[in-house]
């Protein structure tokens, strides 16, 4: 899958260079500043965070300056940290929201005190009966969604992320897997776990 990326200029890392908002391939973290780095022979783009801690460089590679075409997946942006950036603005360290933990027993907990079996919510969300049992069954459903949740069953479920805690990803059946997990793999089995 290639995500949709949005060229973000970085005043620290001189001109002519920048980050690039999208996904990175080691831990899976999505629209997230990411940065070309080689592993192995492969050019992968990975988060700061996975670049440290697996010790990999930044890929130094001349500045092309063919035209990028325009994507139909690529937003423009008005303000905020999505355009050129701001001096002195790290948008790495700011403070964003997510969702809360215990999200799947909020929502049930607000829709069975309504009343409402999954069905009669599905319908006032407007949204198929499967997104709520999936939700319900701890699947993190879409920002868009979310939304419906929160106003819908007036339940806060996007709170401020401390900048202390770490997002541990682990592998899961509905996730798929990623550059790390094959690279964590493979140094189990040359290890001979």
């Amino acid at each position: 899958m290639i995500a949709g990326k949005v060229k973000v200029e970085d005043p620290c890392l001189g001109a002519g260079f920048g980050d690039t908002m999208g996904d990175c391939e080691l831990c899976g973290a999505m629209k997230v500043s990411t940065r070309s780095t080689l592993k192995g022979r492969s050019t992968i783009e990975a988060c700061l965070k996975c670049m440290e801690k697996m010790g990999l460089t930044v890929e130094e590679s001349p500045r092309n300056n063919t035209p990028v075409p325009p994507s139909s997946n690529r937003r423009s942006s008005v303000g905020g940290f999505g355009g050129a950036g701001k001096k002195g603005k790290d948008i790495m360290v700011r403070r964003s929201n997510e969702l809360r933990n215990d999200f799947a027993n909020a929502i049930r907990q607000a829709r069975e005190n309504r009343g409402w079996d999954q069905r009669e919510l599905a319908k006032r969300m407007a949204e198929r009966v499967n997104i709520i049992q999936h939700t319900e069954g701890g699947k993190r459903p879409t920002d868009a969604v979310i939304k419906k949740f929160e106003r819908i069953l007036d339940v806060k479920l996007m709170v401020e992320r401390s900048s202390d805690e770490e997002t541990v990803v682990r592998r899961t059946s509905d996730r798929p897997m990623t550059m790390e997990d094959l690279y964590e793999q493979a140094k189990k089995d040359l290890r001979g776990d």
